[in-house]
């Protein structure tokens, strides 16, 4: 019997009728997680009681910026001690996970994996969504960093103890965020990422890499932030060679940068480095 496909291995993910169509198989599969999600919140958010500790799980909230309503998540491990200033990570998602449901953006990537293994992922997380594809991360900078803000204030978050990571479209995010706040994360580590922005006031341009005085000013601003980078080796939506290239520039002036590449993935490598890297050891450490 065909297991569903998508997100996780095939011991541990429920199984499907024979004969159900692949893109059924992929909707079904991204409902069940929602749906879990769902659960999982309700039943993390119910365990304190009124005036204890925050609320726990998948909490859904949203702010307004610059005269737009912004849907965002806050996950919040269970048990984590709210008198002690906690670890902060920000997760992007992809350009398939754009919107203003506010919840789609949980069914890819690092908030998949929360779901199998919460241990690993000691961290106040804030998941934004991005409401358009046809644009990239960094045009929402000012509201990404005021979701930050307020989850800092609301969680006790740690300022100073804050990384970045993200998949895809969330990778070149991961990237330019990142670049345009130097010092302000611990660590990122950009998934399948490309480096310069794609879409330019709602038009797609091509893929390239900055050049000149736009290279070395990148390279500059991840002086003081270390940078694991994940990719597939057959990736043929966004080549490895972007990451490939901001590993070689990093590391060529003696920065803190490695890379991974998962040799049999295409694009979704996120799976991989969300699941078997050991990604969450390592931005653990760089959170100390």
């Amino acid at each position: 019997m065909p297991t569903l496909r998508g997100h996780g291995s095939a011991r541990n993910m429920p199984a499907l009728r024979v004969g159900m169509p692949p893109r059924y198989d992929a909707l079904m599969t991204q409902q069940l997680w929602l749906a879990l999600i769902g659960v999982l919140t309700m039943a993390f958010a119910g365990s304190a009681a009124a005036g204890d500790a925050p609320p726990e799980g998948f909490i859904y909230k949203s702010i307004d910026v610059g005269g737009h309503t912004y849907p965002f998540v806050v996950y919040r491990p269970r048990g984590l001690d709210a008198t002690k200033p906690a670890r902060g990570l920000i997760f992007l998602h992809g350009s398939g996970e754009c919107g203003t449901d506010g919840s789609k953006m949980l069914g890819v990537g690092l908030p998949n994996a929360l779901l199998w293994d919460p241990d690993r992922w000691p961290f106040v997380i804030l998941i934004p969504q991005k409401p358009d594809s046809q644009c990239e991360w960094e045009d929402h900078d000012d509201a990404v960093m005021a979701m930050l803000d307020r989850m800092i204030k609301e969680q006790n978050v740690d300022p100073h103890r804050v990384a970045i990571t993200g998949l895809s479209q969330g990778g070149h995010g991961t990237i330019a965020l990142a670049s345009r706040h130097p010092g302000r994360f611990r660590a990122a580590a950009p998934v399948c990422g490309y480096i310069s922005p794609v879409w330019h006031d709602g038009k797609r341009g091509e893929r390239t890499m900055p050049g000149g005085d736009d290279a070395k000013a990148l390279v500059e601003s991840f002086r003081t932030t270390p940078v694991w980078l994940f990719h597939g080796g057959k990736d043929d939506v966004v080549p490895p060679a972007n990451s490939q290239w901001l590993h070689d520039q990093l590391n060529e002036v003696g920065l803190d940068c490695k890379i991974t590449i998962f040799p049999d993935d295409n694009h979704n490598s996120w799976d991989s480095a969300y699941r078997k890297s050991g990604v969450w050891d390592w931005l653990v450490e760089m959170t100390e």
